[in-house]
């Protein structure tokens, strides 16, 4: 039988690919045609070359093989696990002394919203001020009409002093206010002055050791004049944590305009009135609430300040103590007397959020028909005073230490 030879041949750039070749295996000295020609056997890369007057193919090199380019792996990732977006707890407004305690973080809201709303939808209804400023003062806030036409504005339904007398002096200038007051006054109502004061209506709002004026009044005279009689300081306080915005934004303004508010349903009318903390926490809240009338971050930080020092070691128990000791002008001496503005504020602020600002207004009002605080408060705030005053401290000292 014979055999059949078969010629592969690829062409690669030139080169031969020869499994087998009709001039003999492709091996090192056997026959090949042309010089150049390359072959390839077993791995063995074979050269046609030319030896003496031969051509033959060269010794086999062995062609390298190329790596095996590796496959893409994907490594797995953990999918990481999503961070929950805290959710803030709703507030819940009180809307009685039996939930107040239970939603006291909602007072300060209660409270400011419903005055607020009043105060946007009000007009200022406040009478003409004249504002006479000593020669060597210079106001550390000196826009008066403003937080008076707000204080105006926060109690659209009471009535307002006729024509209110502003005296504005630092220490330096407390002759010419002794005698500007002299001339705006009749002789009895300087007088009248002068025996309620004991003799230091102007003196009384200044410090002589540190020759200093941080003190304001209000009275009403006989004739129903408004006078307020306000001490302008030379610096800021560095122990009142809240004077740069009782000083410096028209609260200190505000709050002395308001008592003129509480002293015309009970002037001539009772010798009995309610007790300093109350008159002077409405008027602490009510400064403000009508400064911050739009701002209610300010208005919080404010309320955090102005207790923040007199406030910081009471207990539970001195709250209830001071809220049944204190009486018309009476604070236990045990107590600090500025607790009658900063923490008194804070029972105000809870009486707002129940029933209105109005209701400010509305205790002297009832105590101007000569009712005990007792039965005032029973009129406004629908429940006994003595069962007020636990729900009160309890809840005002929780919201304390809670920060709210």
């Amino acid at each position: 039988m014979r055999i059949k030879h078969t010629l592969l041949v690829a062409v690669v750039t030139g080169s031969l690919l020869i499994t087998n070749s009709a001039y003999g295996a492709v091996k090192q000295g056997s026959p090949c045609k042309k010089a150049g020609t390359t072959g390839t056997v077993n791995g063995l890369k074979y050269t046609c070359i030319k030896s003496g007057k031969k051509l033959v193919w060269s010794k086999g090199v062995k062609v390298p093989t190329p790596a095996p380019t590796p496959s893409a792996t994907t490594t797995p990732t953990a999918t990481p696990t999503p961070t929950p977006t805290p959710t803030a707890e709703p507030i819940v407004l009180p809307t009685s002394f039996e939930d107040l305690y239970e939603k006291r973080k909602g007072i300060s809201l209660a409270a400011w919203q419903k005055s607020s709303e009043i105060i946007k939808s009000s007009k200022n209804k406040a009478g003409p001020l004249e504002i006479i400023t000593g020669p060597n003062t210079k106001p550390n806030f000196d826009d008066y009409p403003t937080p008076v036409g707000l204080v105006s504005r926060l109690f659209p339904a009471r009535s307002e002093p006729a024509r209110t007398i502003i005296i504005r002096y630092k220490y330096v200038d407390i002759e010419w206010a002794e005698t500007t007051l002299r001339s705006k006054l009749t002789v009895e109502e300087f007088n009248q002055l002068s025996r309620n004061e004991g003799g230091r209506a102007i003196t009384g709002r200044c410090d002589d050791r540190d020759k200093n004026c941080r003190g304001a009044m209000q009275q009403t005279t006989m004739s129903g004049l408004s006078l307020i009689i306000q001490g302008v300081p030379n610096s800021d306080d560095p122990n009142d944590p809240s004077g740069k915005l009782r000083f410096g934004t028209g609260m200190l303004e505000a709050h002395e305009y308001f008592h003129s508010l509480q002293r015309i349903p009970i002037m001539d009318r009772t010798n009995v009135w309610p007790h300093a903390w109350y008159r002077e926490g409405s008027a602490e809240w009510a400064q403000n609430m009508s400064v911050n009338y739009l701002d209610y971050k300010t208005y919080k930080e404010f309320i955090r300040l102005d207790c923040s020092n007199s406030c910081k070691n009471l207990t539970e128990a001195d709250i209830v103590e001071f809220l049944e000791q204190s009486k018309e002008n009476y604070t236990p001496p045990k107590f600090d007397q500025f607790l009658n503005y900063s923490l008194s504020s804070r029972f105000i602020e809870a009486l707002v959020a129940l029933k209105g600002p109005d209701t400010l207004i509305g205790m002297y009002e009832e105590m101007g028909k000569k009712l005990s605080f007792d039965q005032a408060f029973k009129n406004v705030y629908g429940v006994e005073w003595s069962y007020a005053i636990p729900i009160l401290a309890k809840t005002v000292y929780t919201n304390l230490k809670e920060g709210n």
